[in-house]
């Protein structure tokens, strides 16, 4: 993998962030106040604070992932990604952002965005079952992770337990994951926060191994010390396993030591980066 002034490149393939600046401190604090006492954000959520932070803990680029709440979500969504890429709004994102898309299983013009955003080279696309109203296991929604893998689309997902619905773990645990990727094969799927495995009996993720599901890394700072999470990041195979911090609900370099701490020294090209550039086309 490429280096950079001798330096591992770092790829954080899960962030968030919220455009135009104008409207993040209303957002964040408005998610914050949903999460009071359990989470609390470690910036303000804007683009501006999202590269100032990239910058100062030497984070080469993060993969920046919106969610369609509603079918009718695609323009804006594109637009937003489109300015990243393209630097209108800050020339940083140029270098430093990576754009997913989403897409809204009830989207009436779902094919005719999938395709557009295909044809304009965007590889990834982010999905999160309890914002978009369904579960993984539900066969109604297969049909739309099967066009996603028909056009080579990776799909990061969030997944396990959700501290904005507390309670809940009934759409994107490790039982609905496999059951999805048993009938969607040759899906690319990133679950996130270590495989889903918030919120349930350990070892329930290991069968996801066989079904060839990656995960991200980006499990809440609360849960770094927590013994699945750990077993999880200290087990599962090289390969499936990126980088990931779900920023800005944790620190950057908090992130990386946790990460460092963990794997071996001879994992951290693939699982900082080489992963992230393999499956994206980086």
């Amino acid at each position: 993998m490429e280096e950079r002034g001798g330096k591992q490149m770092i790829i954080d393939i899960h962030s968030h962030c919220f455009i135009p600046d104008a409207i993040a401190a209303r957002a964040i604090a408005g998610m914050a106040r949903v999460v009071d006492g359990v989470l609390w954000p470690v910036g303000d959520g804007s683009l501006r604070n999202q590269l100032d932070q990239l910058d100062h803990d030497g984070i080469d680029m993060a993969c920046m992932l919106p969610i369609a709440t509603k079918p009718t979500q695609h323009d804006v969504i594109l637009r937003n990604a489109l300015a990243l890429r393209d630097g209108s709004i800050d020339p940083r994102s140029r270098r430093k952002i990576h754009p997913f898309m989403s897409a809204h299983p009830a989207d009436p013009d779902l094919d005719r965005h999938l395709d557009e955003i295909q044809a304009l080279g965007f590889r990834g696309v982010k999905v999160h079952p309890y914002y978009q109203g369904y579960a993984l296991d539900d066969p109604e929604v297969w049909p739309f992770f099967r066009k996603l893998a028909d056009r080579g689309f990776v799909v990061e997902c969030h997944c396990g337990y959700d501290v904005g619905y507390p309670g809940r773990c009934d759409a994107c645990g490790p039982r609905e994951i496999a059951a999805l990727l048993r009938n969607v094969p040759g899906l690319v799927f990133i679950a996130a926060h270590l495989a889903g495995c918030a919120g349930f009996p350990p070892h329930s993720t290991d069968e996801l191994l066989e079904l060839g599901c990656y995960a991200d890394t980006s499990a809440l700072s609360r849960d770094w010390m927590k013994d699945e999470q750990m077993r999880i990041l200290r087990s599962w195979p090289t390969e499936r396993l990126l980088f990931g911090t779900d920023f800005p609900w944790v620190k950057y370099d908090e992130a990386v030591r946790w990460v460092r701490s963990v794997r071996k020294e001879e994992d951290w090209e693939a699982v900082f980066g080489g992963n992230a550039r393999r499956l994206l086309g980086l």
